[in-house]
């Protein structure tokens, strides 16, 4: 099985890119969607936390990339249904891709031949949606990670692997708790070779609950649990 991966400019992308080279772990296709958007300054407390857990978050991903001379394609725009990705994909021998962002899969790219992969921050069904990791704080006190194969529908595609995290002892959770639960289960993704499983588990998209962004209110709670 060929195996690729869609890059992003943010600190996602960073901590994969960061965690399989250190654990060697290689890519037969690398894309890198860049926008050349500023770089954001962080605090050194959070530049710590983020080494603490195996990734430098002030190295753009583009500076990784080349200083260990990996190739790669480079699109112009953060967007995970430009027509020149999907040309992209349909032209590549690649079967499974890592998608680490860059909005809501369209038909055409889940049609251009590859599969998609997404590391969701929450263990469906339970947690499906957006910022699951704080809801999953407030009523589990603790984290997970469910790598799946997306499809057309929210977080509802065949299960790869489940993974369960104590919830951080810090505030940074959306820079370096998230990069970092999400990278770490990419690691064991590949270490042992789940893509090239045959025993997926199916998804009823009627089970369990889909979460929408928390509100300021709860995300605060949530973060002072973990202080």
């Amino acid at each position: 099985m060929k195996s690729g991966i869609v890059l992003t400019p943010d600190v996602r992308s960073k901590a994969y890119l960061q965690k399989a080279l250190s654990n060697e772990i290689t890519f037969d296709k690398i894309i890198f969607m860049n926008d050349s958007r500023p770089e954001p300054t962080y605090s050194q407390d959070e530049i710590n936390c983020a080494k603490s857990y195996g990734f430098d978050i002030t190295i753009p991903v583009k500076n990784t990339l080349n200083d260990n001379h990996l190739e790669y394609t480079l699109i112009d725009k953060v967007d995970i249904n430009h027509k020149n990705l999907v040309k992209i994909i349909k032209s590549s021998s690649i079967d499974v891709f890592i998608f680490t962002g860059g909005g809501i899969l369209k038909n055409e790219i889940l049609n251009a031949g590859a599969k998609f992969v997404h590391l969701h921050p929450g263990i469906v069904p339970n947690y499906r949606g957006s910022t699951c990791f704080y809801y999953s704080i407030l009523n589990e006190d603790r984290c997970g990670v469910t790598v799946f194969f997306m499809d057309p529908q929210l977080d509802t595609g065949d299960i790869i692997y489940q993974k369960l995290f104590e919830k951080p002892n810090h505030k940074f959770i959306d820079n370096v708790f998230d990069a970092h639960i999400r990278s770490e289960t990419l690691v064991d993704i590949f270490q042992n070779n789940l893509l090239e499983s045959h025993s997926f588990t199916k998804q009823n998209p009627k089970d369990g609950n889909t979460y929408f962004i928390i509100h300021p209110v709860l995300k605060h709670i949530a973060i002072l649990s973990c202080l």
